[in-house]
This record gives structure tokens, sequence and C-alpha cells, in this order.
């Protein structure tokens, strides 16, 4: 079966997740926003949604993660205010919270990468994975034409 670009379905199902692991948030939008509006098939809808929603979700992620500095600072502004010392300032225990936040936005971002790729390459044969969290949403707010 064909999309309306004239290439497989499937491939453009993979095309999606491609798109969204190496070029970023904004051509996965425009591709997904044109598959939304002009194809017709299911699987190549929930794929660009998948695509979509997991890209969102990481991002999501790593801003929260990256707001972490910031609490901490924030705690030790508002303790030295009342007089109370807090050690979340010195320089050891700052730098060890950016390392390890640092391998935790690492470690996210290496699974985004495996579960994208995985994703790009079932999606060729026409095949997908359950996605926990992604999925649910879809099959929450996304529905499928009878």
């Amino acid at each position: 079966m064909k999309s309306k670009l004239g290439i497989k379905i499937g491939f453009l199902a993979c095309l999606c997740y491609l798109v969204g692991q190496f070029f970023g948030v904004v051509p996965l939008t425009l591709l997904t926003g044109y598959i939304l509006l002009k194809e017709e098939s299911d699987f190549v809808k929930i794929s660009a949604i998948k695509a979509m929603l997991i890209v969102l979700f990481v991002y999501v992620l790593n801003a929260l993660i990256g707001l972490l500095p910031d609490c901490f600072t924030f705690i030790d502004w508002f303790t030295r205010i009342f007089g109370a010392d807090t050690s979340f300032n010195s320089l050891k225990a700052v730098a060890k919270i950016d390392q390890i936040l640092d391998f935790i936005i690492w470690i996210i971002g290496f699974c985004k990468k495996v579960v994208m790729l995985f994703l790009a390459f079932l999606a060729c044969g026409m095949k997908t994975i359950k996605v926990p969290v992604v999925d649910g949403l879809i099959e929450k707010y996304v529905t499928k034409e009878a």
C-alpha cells in the first residue's frame, strides 16, 4: 500500500521516527501535520503521533531535570536568608550534582535513540511495539476511524 506521496506506508512511518531522531521537533511537526491532514492510513498517523509524543516527552523530561540545579540554588539562597548554612552551593556539591544530572540526561537520550531506531526498523515492516505512556495517550485521545 502506498501513501499519497507515492512511497510505501511503512517507509513513511519509518521516516517519522528517523526525522524525530535526527532532525528534531520542527521538521517532525511539519511531517506529522502533513500526515494527519493528507494521509489516510491509521498506521502512519499513529506512528507520526507516537514519534511526536516520544520527542516531546524527552524534551520535557530534560527540561525538568535541567531545573533541578536551579531548585538547589533556590533552597540554598532561601536557607541562607534565615541563617542556616547548607552545602548545596559548595563547588564540590554543585559539580557532583551536575555530573549526575548530565549522566541522567545522557541515559534518557540514549534510550530515546534506541527506541526511535527500533520503532523505525519495525515501521518498515508495518509493525510496532507498545510504548507504555505514549500508547496510553494515543488510545485515550486519538480515535480510529471505523
